[in-house]
């Protein structure tokens, strides 16, 4: 399964909010509240913060992210394109996989993702003295190993969190100084994948156990031990998880009546300038004033900042417009969107994203070709590239090379029709029935992970269907659907480390993948009772 694709930008400014981290480290000891809350608007740059703390500049001027990185215990990305990231039972095992990296025995494991030898020494002591005494803990304790079991984990993260990770590090001797463990995005679960009507498993009837990462969170912090402070971000508007984590120190990093989110606004317009001569040769005694407007209208949204700046820089937006642009996000987009399509080309792009919108995997071009055609079968590949050039300036293309728009904020606008407009107004169904069309094409060569996949994409696409082309009920024709793509869907457990795309809590694909022919546990395969005691206990 491809891991979530976190792109590391250059980073700007935020020393302030650095100091106040640091401040929560030092007063954790004697502190109420295991946490701190730092929360912002959409763009405001909480992802990029928490991509500085994890890896941190090799500046000069990075001295404070570097000493805080040594402090960092573990971290998680929740990211609404990968659902893995958004599994309690994933956070749990990543965590848990990290803390064991950093132990002697971690590094030296011959693995790709092990750090070279010559990082063995500079691991910092605190970190590496808590890695070394839990993994001691894991060699020994029978209980920890029994709750990092996959069908365990998955049944119930609430129990593993705390069994295997929570409990070992209350018993650790406490470092000299504190650490912490950083979640970004904790509240993208909350209403990216909300919890549904009858989507529990057979464990979660309980109201008790935590369905997303924040509820797991939000169940147990009062547990951390004293040294270990948890730093989480979040939207601003998210009240949710305001009610969740009262008490934690907030750190609002878009608030413009601080001064100091001010002077990070400046501070990032004036490096852009010294830094890009691209950039700075539009600048004149005429132009100076636009800069102070778009100061103002950005209201401390860095994202707005930089596709304005970015724009500037490449001929695309002359620095006289910004009187036009309006001043948020939203409208930031929809000024783009007619500026960079007419209805024609965009009714040209739409399917393209559709297809990115809905992707459950990081999609490459190939990929998106294939899908793409399934729906307009006499695309030709020159027709595809030139549609794919029209989007240049929203796509954004990983190392790894999976496409992917520039930011999620704009993948919420392209299906939100009160701010893009029915002009622009996109279809995640139609691109999880394409999606679904490249899976099925691939039938036999499908993983245990794709064939869960295919699944979610025919439970997103077929749907109320009714009339008289069709006799058959919608679960029905989904199983068939499955069992025609040929795929080895009797292979698939989905207790298997190889398993690890569908949602837990989602029993309607539970029961899709069952009756298409999939197992539930390895343990089970002949007797059918504990298969339909499963079904029918999380309907």
């Amino acid at each position: 399964m491809a891991a979530p694709v976190i792109e590391k930008k250059r980073f700007f400014c935020r020393e302030w909010a650095f100091a106040k981290l640091i401040h929560c480290l030092e007063q954790r000891p004697a502190s109420k509240t295991c946490g701190a809350l730092i929360v912002g608007g959409p763009g405001c740059g909480k992802t990029a913060l928490c991509a500085e703390l994890a890896w941190p500049s090799l500046a000069e001027e990075a001295k404070v992210q570097r000493s805080l990185n040594r402090r960092l215990l573990a971290r998680h990305f929740c990211q609404a394109r990968s659902e893995a990231s958004l599994s309690p039972a994933q956070f749990v095992r990543s965590l848990v996989a990290q803390i064991l990296q950093a132990s002697a025995d971690g590094i030296h494991l011959s693995s790709p993702t092990s750090p070279p030898a010559s990082t063995v020494s500079s691991l910092p002591e605190a970190k590496e003295t808590i890695a070394e005494a839990y993994a001691d803990k894991l060699r020994t304790d029978p209980d920890i190993h029994a709750a990092l079991q996959h069908d365990v984990l998955d049944r119930d993260p609430d129990d593993a969190f705390k069994k295997a990770l929570l409990f070992p590090l209350l018993e650790v001797e406490p470092p000299p100084n504190c650490l912490f463990l950083l979640v970004d995005s904790i509240d993208e679960g909350q209403f990216i994948n909300p919890p549904q009507t009858g989507t529990r498993d057979s464990r979660r009837d309980n109201e008790n156990v935590s369905r997303t990462i924040a509820e797991l969170l939000a169940n147990h912090h009062h547990l951390f031990p004293q040294w270990l402070l948890l730093v989480c971000t979040a939207r601003r508007q998210s009240r949710t998880i305001s009610r969740m984590f009262t008490g934690f120190r907030k750190i609002s990093i878009d608030d413009l009546r601080k001064g100091q989110v001010v002077r990070d606004v400046q501070q990032y317009i004036l490096a852009r300038l010294d830094e890009e001569t691209a950039l700075r040769q539009h600048i004149s005694r005429d132009t100076a004033e636009m800069l102070n407007q778009l100061h103002i209208k950005s209201n401390g949204c860095f994202l707005y900042l930089e596709k304005v700046l970015d724009g500037v820089a490449e001929n695309f937006i002359v620095l006289r417009e910004v009187r036009e642009i309006p001043g948020t996000l939203n409208g930031l987009y929809l000024w783009l969107c007619q500026r960079l399509f007419s209805r024609k080309q965009f009714a040209k792009v739409q399917p393209l994203l559709n297809v990115i919108l809905a992707a459950k995997l990081p999609i490459t071009q190939e990929i998106l070709y294939k899908c793409v055609k399934t729906a307009h079968t006499t695309i030709t590949i020159e027709d595809f590239n030139r549609r794919l050039h029209l989007l240049r300036r929203v796509i954004s293309v990983s190392r790894a090379g999976a496409l992917m728009l520039f930011h999620h904020s704009f993948a919420e606008w392209l299906l939100d029709v009160k701010h893009c407009t029915q002009k622009y107004l996109c279809s995640a169904t139609e691109g999880h029935a394409m999606l679904a069309g490249y899976y099925t094409l691939r039938g036999q060569e499908l993983t245990p992970d794709e064939i869960c996949v295919l699944g979610q994409h025919l439970q997103r696409s077929l749907t109320n269907l009714t009339g008289n082309l069709c006799n058959l009920d919608t679960h029905t024709l989904q199983t068939l659907w499955m069992i025609g793509s040929r795929a080895a869907i009797e292979e698939c457990y989905l207790d298997s480390p190889e398993c690890l795309m569908w949602p837990r809590q989602d029993s309607k694909l539970l029961r899709l993948l069952i009756d298409s022919g999939a197992k539930p546990s390895e343990k089970v395969v002949e007797d059918d009772e504990p298969i339909k005691d499963h079904i029918s206990s999380s309907q």
